[in-house]
């Protein structure tokens, strides 16, 4: 069974790169500082402008060349941060903005600000980089979590003030940490013990299986035995209230409970019940001992467990087959001098001839004894003639010249004169002659929109098309370009209408 991907997860991993544009691959990460470094700091506020401003003069890439930012690409990386990733928020309001003259005048403006997802991806990717450092497996941490479980297991739980919700906080950094460590001693025990093992063994070998024996099984039955108490922490139904209550309890410095804000301090409410519920859930998950829990779950205490009860299994085998074999010297010497003694007796086989090939014609190709009196294959070399192109040999290219300038001006006004009936609208109900090719061609295309209900493509001299309807009348219309013997007949006739 894989391991299910939240939906927040799954959107925030689409816009990993922040931004998703290529030419600022690091826009996004440099948007989140600007925000982060300069959101609260300042008196400034952050519009796009200011966002643009800023991201010009002190954050370009001028090692790989990086163009300056527009303002049109930077709306749209910061559509991804805010919509996809969720890592900033943005909301409409006045604000004052000075012209280049000096002068102040207040406009309605969007203003961005970092989340707190936001703060917390820049100093996890940090995090991500020291990683080798920090991830580590220690006894102490595994302790530090069960004296918190067992502390939020308490019958009388105080909500007056913030320590609830911290020591929550605490319980679940402390047992991503565990399960850090333990996945990175999960992967150095497959690595160590099969080394161990099979170099025979040695005094580290045996330094290591006691380690896990003394250490790591307690700690680890330890940990296991949190799990009753987990379990009834996610099935409480009156904990996650607790916990979101007593983050806004006396000493809590936020904006929204400073101020009095009961719409802004429900909502936050909910938020942090929904989080330690989903918490629970996954903790919960992690001491279920079924199959499918420890198949689901990305951090379950039983696999990491039975890793390394195979790793001391697999010491304590090889230690025995070790320590119970026994070499006689003499014994091997002696065998070693008769062989030695009869080596120019020894018959080796020659080679056996190798395969023939699929091209010899033979009568029977399972038969081999033949194979060495057949003489090699005969190769008859055929002469190839290489021919080398030139540009004499390229097929000529048709003009492709644009208009002229008083081609296209005569054709509009033409165009003007004939058919533009008002500045809006266009029609075209009787027989026309053209003096310009341009007209006559912008005129005939035009009538094809007539079999459409979206007008992109159609645009005669820049003019953007509304609508074009055919006329009841079946009469055709003779369209003729006066330089031309032919003429060009239209069903009937249309209106044109144009925006305006």
């Amino acid at each position: 069974m894989a391991v299910k991907l939240a939906l927040p997860l799954k959107r925030l991993l689409l816009a990993s790169n922040l931004g998703l544009n290529k030419n600022h691959p690091l826009a996004g990460w440099q948007l989140l500082t600007i925000l982060y470094h300069d959101g609260g700091s300042t008196d400034e506020v952050m519009t796009v402008n200011t966002l643009a401003t800023k991201y010009n003069t002190a954050y370009l890439d001028v090692e790989n060349n990086e163009a300056p930012i527009s303002d049109s690409v930077l709306k749209g990386i910061l559509t991804v941060l805010e919509d996809q990733a969720r890592l900033i928020e943005s909301s409409s309001r006045k604000v004052r903005q000075y012209t280049q003259n000096g002068l102040m005048h207040i406009l309605q403006s969007h203003v961005y600000k970092i989340t707190s997802s936001g703060i917390e991806y820049l100093t996890m990717m940090q995090r991500v980089v020291d990683a080798e450092n920090t991830v580590t497996a220690n006894i102490n941490r595994i302790d530090e979590f069960c004296d918190l479980v067992q502390r939020l297991a308490a019958p009388d739980l105080m909500t007056d003030d913030t320590q609830l919700a911290n020591d929550f906080q605490k319980m679940i950094t402390a047992y991503s940490d565990v399960m850090k460590g333990m996945h990175k001693l999960d992967d150095d025990l497959g690595e160590l013990t099969n080394d161990l093992a099979f170099n025979h063994g040695s005094a580290a070998a045996e330094h290591l299986q006691a380690m896990l024996s003394d250490k790591a099984i307690p700690a680890f039955k330890q940990l296991l035995a949190q799990g009753d108490l987990i379990s009834e922490l996610a099935a409480s139904k009156t904990f996650s209230s607790q916990v979101a209550t007593s983050q806004q309890g006396d000493d809590d410095l936020d904006a929204a409970h400073a101020v009095g804000d009961q719409a802004q301090m429900y909502l936050r409410f909910q938020k942090m019940q929904a989080y330690v519920e989903r918490q629970l859930a996954q903790l919960a998950l992690s001491f279920n001992p079924s199959a499918s829990a420890i198949d689901s779950s990305l951090d379950t205490v039983y696999l990491l467990f039975n890793t390394i009860l195979e790793a001391i299994q697999l010491l304590s085998q090889e230690y025995d087959h070790i320590q119970g074999q026994t070499v006689d010297i003499k014994a091997l010497t002696a065998d070693l001098d008769r062989l030695l003694a009869k080596y120019q007796d020894v018959v080796i086989p020659a080679a056996m001839p190798r395969h023939l090939a699929q091209d010899r014609l033979v009568t029977d190709p399972s038969d081999l004894l033949n194979a060495t009196a057949m003489g090699p294959i005969a190769y008859a070399v055929t002469k190839r003639v290489k021919t080398v192109a030139t540009a004499a040999d390229n097929p000529a290219m048709a003009a492709n010249d644009p208009e002229p300038a008083a081609a296209l001006k005569a054709g509009l006004a033409e165009f003007q004169t004939l058919v533009m009936r008002t500045p809006q609208q266009a029609i075209i109900d009787h027989d026309l002659e053209f003096e310009t090719q341009l007209a006559r061609d912008e005129v005939a295309r035009l009538y094809s929109a007539t079999g459409y209900d979206h007008y992109d493509g159609f645009a005669p001299f820049g003019r953007a098309v509304k609508r074009v309807t055919a006329l009841p009348s079946n009469q055709p219309i003779r369209l003729h370009y006066r330089a031309e013997h032919y003429s060009v007949w239209v069903p009937s006739g249309f209106k044109v209408e144009f925006e305006n």
